[in-house]
């Protein structure tokens, strides 16, 4: 069994964040050196971010995002236009965390199954218990963490289309496109695409 920290990824990090993951791609494509990587976050400044704090941040997040995508994937992450940049995204962050794929998958496709309007924050929370079980760790996480981890969660959800706001969590379809379920294929990440269409 994978440990805690594997399961969670690096969902705490942030939302879909589709400019910057699409400049971090382009950066990630050109396989820069340690030296180059920071130059180009900190001293240029890619993400035009207010500090060098908050650009390490957020590149070190992506990055640990795409880690598991292939070159034809960043690729279409560069050049895709919105829609299909944010469907990427979410992928990733899937790929990167499996707790919230098994929140598409049980979670999300069960409230369509049964018609609901809606999500609530009791949702997250059975959820949540249930994994602890699993992963006696997450328990050890703090309150603030925790919460944090259901409001990034939420977050993504409304970035990505599932919900209409973090607010009221009114669930919408998404359609996969074609070219972003032909992508995760050829990674072998049928999984992924699933958790997409719950």
């Amino acid at each position: 069994m994978m440990e805690h920290k594997q399961y969670l990824g690096d969902l705490i990090g942030g939302s879909l964040m589709i400019r910057e993951s699409q400049i971090i791609a382009d950066l990630l494509l050109k396989s820069p050196t340690k030296d180059q990587w920071n130059e180009a976050i900190i001293e240029l400044n890619i993400l035009q971010k207010p500090s060098a704090a908050s650009a390490k941040r957020n590149a070190t997040t992506i990055k640990n995002r795409l880690q598991k995508c292939d070159s034809k994937f960043l690729e279409k992450l560069v050049y895709s236009g919105a829609d299909d940049a944010a469907q990427l995204m979410f992928a990733a962050i899937l790929i990167n965390s499996t707790l919230l794929a098994d929140f598409m998958l049980s979670v999300v496709a069960d409230a369509k199954r049964m018609f609901r309007e809606s999500l609530n924050v009791n949702d997250w929370h059975n959820f949540w218990e249930e994994k602890t079980r699993l992963y006696p760790t997450l328990g050890g996480m703090s309150p603030a963490s925790i919460y944090k981890v259901s409001q990034v969660a939420f977050k993504v959800l409304a970035d990505a289309g599932y919900i209409d706001t973090t607010n009221n969590k009114r669930l919408l379809n998404v359609y996969v496109s074609l070219d972003v379920m032909q992508i995760l294929e050829s990674m072998n990440k049928h999984d992924i695409v699933v958790a997409m269409e719950s």
